[in-house]
């Protein structure tokens, strides 16, 4: 997998993935976030950091029939689409600067934090997407761990684009320290 995403790592594939992000970013998510703002869905476990089962019951109740069903077909409708492009976005950029900073490629492990990252999301989605479906009934096991999931996914995005940031930062100095000494 390292040879493939080495290999087209290249700044067409960058740029593309950079653009989808930004339209996602400046669109999608808004317009994503209006309808939900609309049922109701003011609180959410996705753009939380973690929560408990109780947390993600009391979300439950707030949303009410008609918000648990919206949350449900958009976490499998939208929130599909985005850890695919999110992660892409992640995955070429890391990979690039490190092939632009002629890092080892130990580095290129760090790429797998990105897919995990998007791994979580995923079964983030299901697991609530399941607390809401079968509610009011328990789903506690489900619920009880699903903040996990939804900790580690953030800590996995977190290292990874800080580890982008700090890839583009290093280029940016070997790139002035290569001028300055022409």
């Amino acid at each position: 997998m390292n040879k493939f995403i080495h290999t087209i790592s290249e700044t067409r594939y960058v740029i593309i993935s950079f653009a989808l992000f930004l339209v996602f970013i400046i669109i999608v998510l808004p317009y994503e976030s209006a309808k939900s703002t609309q049922f109701g869905l003011i609180n959410s476990p996705d753009t939380s950091l973690y929560y408990t089962a109780s947390q993600l019951y009391e979300y439950a109740d707030e949303y009410g029939l008609e918000g648990r069903a919206f949350y449900v077909k958009q976490r499998f409708s939208f929130d599909i689409i985005w850890p695919l492009v999110y992660s892409s976005f992640l995955i070429l950029s890391v990979s690039f600067f490190i092939k632009k900073n002629n890092l080892g490629s130990r580095y290129y492990l760090l790429l797998y934090l990105a897919f995990i990252g998007m791994i979580f999301d995923f079964i983030e989605n299901i697991m609530t997407s399941i607390v809401m479906i079968r509610y009011p009934s328990q789903t506690p096991f489900i619920a009880s761990i699903a903040g996990f999931i939804t900790l580690a996914k953030w800590l996995s995005l977190f290292i990874t684009f800080s580890f982008l940031l700090y890839l583009i930062v290093l280029y940016l100095i070997i790139r002035i320290k290569r001028k300055q000494s022409i």
